[in-house]
């Protein structure tokens, strides 16, 4: 009986003290607006994410000062960063054109989730470096006291056999003795035996973030780069701003891949069951659009790298977040960056990045002078520019707000595109993307509003004045404007 008694009082301490500690450990963590899902809710606010960031390389190279970058984020108020963790980098050789790539460390400067048996020299899959893994906490501690999400990519494509020679993962590089695969199998249900050491790392990864509220999960960056599979052309694309052959197609990722990818959240999803908080999930998708058709459960976010506005409307009926977590490969021109960013968060995106070669070693303020060479854009002057949008798009209450390109009209004159996110009857944003214009028309119910114009560049205002919508429309002359211009429309 005493006995019994010491049973019952041993399993009631357990179970006192293990949920005290299960609720200690157990943050406030972004997640899905639960009223319209395609934005994220955090720290007690529907959200956007909005930032100009560095390329992903601010944990494993530990030659960049991520304190100083993070403190620069936050200084320009923005909220989230991308960073690359796994078994990957770009040392030895500048691939991409990218002047002082942070993703090309030096060889003593790259740090990785495994360490090197003394012998020989190659890695031990089976045993952490628990150096990364302080360092990949310091930095996601540092981004949540700045307010900073942080998007932590696991698994990336290689892209060429020069990085897979390189990474942990090819047989070469390490003791396990695994059959030889190909870079493009690395990432697919044919990769052999690599498949039970790539579960184990994800494990260990969602079990040393699992305290923190402030990142979510990436699958995979780019996994059509490695598994390619054609959807279709871009017949109408503008040759001058988009040079490249790939940015001239829709590619998605072969079967293979896709099978890979639901592996890895069920395992994400499988750890998670057995510890406090529950994360986020991305899938990278495509470069431009692409409709999904079959999507997996496990996943909430869905990402496209340098994306038109098709992106985003066309797939906002999943009611999950719809992300353009890279950009570049475009001229140096603020322009180009900054109406892709404007034309993609009107249409319902909830998350802009653009890769931001400012950043480097050295320079983690972002303050790098970017050279031609590097194939894409940034730097303080643009940062300003983006600011200016997302506190125009913060300031509407843009949960209750829809894509409505259908209540736009152009009644005369010449316009390239344009974006209008709305509230039937009550607020509207809107962009308007390079023309000559002098009047256009808005299908809106009728009432009174206030209408303010605004230049993207500064914030400042370009003109205000009240409308009458009469009939389910009204007109506005436009004012002046080479670039873009933005239109604000309140009813009152």
């Amino acid at each position: 009986m005493k006995l019994s008694i010491n049973l019952i009082i041993a399993v009631f301490t357990f179970l006192t003290f293990g949920l005290s500690s299960q609720a200690k450990n157990k943050q406030e963590v972004i997640r899905l607006y639960p009223e319209n899902p395609n934005y994220f809710f955090f720290k007690g606010n529907p959200t956007i994410l909005v930032t100009s960031g560095e390329h992903y390389g601010a944990v494993m190279n530990t030659a960049f000062d991520f304190e100083k970058y993070l403190n620069t984020l936050k200084s320009e108020e923005f909220n989230y960063t991308r960073i690359f963790i796994g078994p990957y980098c770009e040392t030895g050789n500048n691939l991409f054109g990218i002047t002082n790539n942070t993703m090309n460390p030096k060889p003593e400067n790259w740090l990785n989730p495994w360490i090197k048996e003394a012998t020989s020299n190659k890695y031990d899959l089976t045993k952490w470096n628990e150096a990364f893994f302080k360092r990949l906490k310091a930095f996601i501690h540092k981004a949540s006291e700045n307010g900073i999400v942080v998007e932590v990519t696991l698994f990336t494509s290689y892209y060429t056999s020069h990085q897979w020679s390189v990474s942990p993962f090819n047989p070469q590089n390490n003791i396990q003795g695994f059959e030889a695969i190909s870079f493009n199998q690395v990432n697919t249900t044919k990769n052999g035996q690599l498949m039970n050491i790539q579960e184990q790392y994800v494990r260990k990864v969602v079990r040393e973030l699992n305290s923190f509220g402030n990142f979510f999960f990436e699958v995979q960056n780019e996994p059509w780069s490695d598994n390619t599979q054609l959807v279709e052309k871009i017949v109408e694309t503008d040759s001058l701003t988009h040079k490249q052959t790939w940015q001239s197609v829709v590619d998605i990722a072969k079967q293979e891949s896709l099978d890979w990818q639901r592996k890895i959240t069920g395992f994400i999803v499988d750890e998670e069951n057995l510890l406090p908080n529950k994360h986020l999930i991305a899938q990278n998708i495509s470069n431009h659009w692409f409709k999904i058709e079959n999507p997996d459960p496990n996943v909430s976010i869905f990402n496209f790298h340098y994306a038109y506005p098709t992106a985003a409307t066309q797939n906002l009926g999943l009611n999950k977040v719809i992300a353009l977590d890279e950009t570049g490969f475009m001229p140096h021109l603020d322009y180009n960056y900054r109406s892709q960013a404007w034309k993609f968060l009107l249409a319902g995106g909830a998350l802009y990045n653009n890769l931001d070669y400012s950043f480097t070693v050295g320079h983690e303020d972002g303050t790098f002078e970017i050279d031609n060479k590097t194939p894409g854009w940034g730097g303080v002057v643009f940062r300003k520019q983006l600011k200016v949008m997302k506190d125009f798009i913060t300031d509407f209450d843009f949960v209750r707000m829809k894509p409505a390109n259908q209540i736009f009209k152009v009644k005369s004159g010449k316009l390239k595109a344009y974006q209008v996110l709305a509230e039937t009857g009550k607020q509207y944003a809107i962009y308007l993307d390079k023309g000559s214009l002098s009047k256009i028309q808005l299908e809106i119910p009728n009432g009174k509003y206030i209408a303010v114009w605004l230049d993207p560049m500064t914030g400042n205002t370009v003109r205000t004045e009240k409308l009458v919508s009469d009939n389910q429309s009204t007109n506005l002359i436009c004012p002046e404007f080479q670039e873009d211009v933005v239109l604000k429309i309140l009813h009152q």
